[in-house]
């Protein structure tokens, strides 16, 4: 993890699903993840590594008693960093935050949380203890970009301003805005209006070739739902694993 996160700072990303076995090994053929079950104490909960790389975790999709809730949707979910979960947990539900998991000590690694944001994007909260997060090597197979794709971005500014001290940067002649500027982002909040039905968090995991990745993704069951198509950060693709949930795909310039 980079060394001093900044308030705000994405510093973990899980995974929610419900066929494990399968899911988790489409992960693996497509990134050459390994997951590692941290035990009954830790409701079975998974680390992902890449290569001795933490990447981040995985787990079912089951009540708090351990039993399987099919009424959870398969997703990713993004992590922000803050020194004071109690503190700006309490502050995102003043500013219109809807609370999803109140804020609980995971053993001595940390406190987490998640809300839904008040443009409606789900978004996790993480306090470090003696886990401080992911690494962040940007090489293939690790997350690279996060960013906020929302449908009310004058909201979005506002509350990430306010509750997770968002360094607002805007680019010039296009609604995007990223937590730093040029070299120190680490973050972005784009005005997705006229692409998107819902706000959501996306992360990009860095491969060495998007179109042989996402043909490896479809042969595999899951879809390729935009692109590949080359940007000015690399080749990019938004794709869904083969219970739905979306990540996207970035090969560099």
């Amino acid at each position: 993890m980079p060394v001093n996160p900044r308030e705000g700072q994405p510093i973990w990303i899980d995974y929610t699903c419900h066929e494990f076995e399968s899911t988790t090994k489409f992960y693996s053929e497509i990134f050459g993840w390994e997951f590692t079950d941290q035990g009954p104490d830790f409701g079975h909960y998974n680390m992902i590594t890449k290569d001795g790389t933490t990447i981040g975790g995985a787990m079912r999709a089951v009540n708090m008693d351990g039993t399987p809730n099919p009424l959870i949707p398969a997703m990713w979910t993004t992590y922000l960093h803050t020194a004071d979960i109690t503190a700006v947990f309490g502050k995102a539900l003043e500013a219109g935050a809807a609370p999803v998991v109140d804020p609980m000590a995971v053993g001595p690694l940390g406190h987490m949380g998640v809300i839904t944001d008040p443009t409606g994007a789900g978004v996790g909260l993480r306090q470090p203890g003696e886990f401080t997060g992911f690494d962040t090597p940007l090489t293939p197979g690790t997350p690279v970009w996060f960013e906020l794709m929302t449908l009310n971005y004058q909201l979005a500014l506002e509350f990430y301003r306010d509750v997770f001290s968002f360094d607002i940067t805007e680019m010039e002649g296009y609604p995007y805005a990223t937590h730093g500027a040029d070299e120190d982002a680490v973050a972005g909040i784009c005005d997705a209006s006229q692409w998107t039905q819902v706000s959501y968090w996306r992360h990009y995991i860095n491969v060495e070739d998007t179109d042989a990745t996402a043909t490896r993704i479809s042969e595999l069951g899951g879809k390729i739902l935009a692109g590949p198509e080359s940007s000015p950060y690399g080749r990019i693709a938004t794709v869904a694993d083969p219970e739905g949930a979306t990540f996207q795909l970035q090969q560099n310039p």
